[in-house]
């Protein structure tokens, strides 16, 4: 199957119009309608209908996406190895959360070029529901996740641990004003989310509430508030731009490196680990 016509497929499923579709793909809405045709004469079944002028995709197209992109992702990391310049030796694809990316990952990339300098690396950002499936299908080779997957399949190793503090941009408050007073709640997960709640009864609702820590810390830094956010995040601007309420608990949130059990990496993954670890010990004394 010529892999272009999937390419088509999904630009068709992502524009929901072939002439917008052809417009992306720098083709004639007539060729965009040939490949989705023989698409499905390939499969056997149309993937698309339209319901007034509304083009959706058929049960079976829903079906195919996923495959899809598993396959476009497979063909991209062969063409890249193919053509791996004589000093690399091996591309190691590594994902996390956009979150975990500001966190800690931009540093481990760097540190990981550093020690392994004939490694080529692919560096992506996914929610977590992603993550895991690519490390299942192994179009990833590594993952950062903040809870260990429950993936039967899947190897999950804490690295490090995101250790939370209570911070405020104004100075000398105490946890009952900094928790009442433009509080901007972030989501750290179920385990954290618990810990959180039996800590801190009977607060106010949050001006904020978000997924992100970088959300939060720019949140706080232009209309003023106060937020849990990693001291890794912080450090730099305690007792300048924020202050740690020290009274408040800290609440560590472990970090841990995911990766498929046969994995024909895992030399290097395990060595991608010891690098990460190496790098938060400092952290953790």
């Amino acid at each position: 199957m010529d892999i272009e016509l999937l390419k088509t497929f999904l630009e068709v499923k992502k524009t929901r119009h072939f002439g917008k579709a052809a417009e992306n793909l720098y083709l004639t809405q007539a060729a965009v309608s040939a490949r989705i045709k023989q698409l499905e004469q390939y499969m056997g079944t149309s993937l698309f209908t339209r319901y007034r002028n509304n083009l959706q995709l058929t049960a079976v197209g829903e079906r195919l996406t996923h495959h899809a992109e598993t396959i476009l992702i497979a063909w991209d990391r062969a063409q890249a190895e193919a053509h791996l310049r004589d000093n690399q030796r091996k591309i190691i694809a590594i994902g996390g959360t956009s979150g975990l990316w500001d966190l800690i990952l931009q540093g481990a990339l760097n540190e990981i070029h550093k020690h392994l300098p004939d490694i080529a690396l692919r560096a992506e950002s996914h929610g977590q529901d992603i993550l895991i499936r690519r490390l299942v299908e192994r179009t990833m080779d590594l993952g950062l996740l903040y809870e260990p997957t429950k993936v039967s399949d899947l190897i999950s190793v804490p690295v490090t641990q995101a250790e939370l503090i209570l911070v405020s941009t104004e100075k000398h408050q105490d946890i009952h004003e900094a928790l009442n007073q433009d509080y901007v709640s972030i989501d750290w997960g179920t385990a954290v989310n618990i810990a959180h709640t039996q800590i801190f009864q009977d607060i106010r609702s949050p001006v904020l509430y978000t997924t992100l820590a970088k959300i939060a810390l720019e949140f706080i830094l232009y209309n003023g508030g106060s937020a849990y956010l990693p001291l890794q995040l912080v450090d730099h601007l305690l007792e300048k731009e924020l202050y740690h309420i020290e009274s408040a608990p800290v609440i560590n949130r472990p970090i841990y490196a995911c990766y498929h059990k046969e994995n024909l990496n895992e030399d290097l993954i395990k060595d991608i680990i010891n690098i990460i670890n190496d790098m938060s010990e400092p952290e953790l004394n």
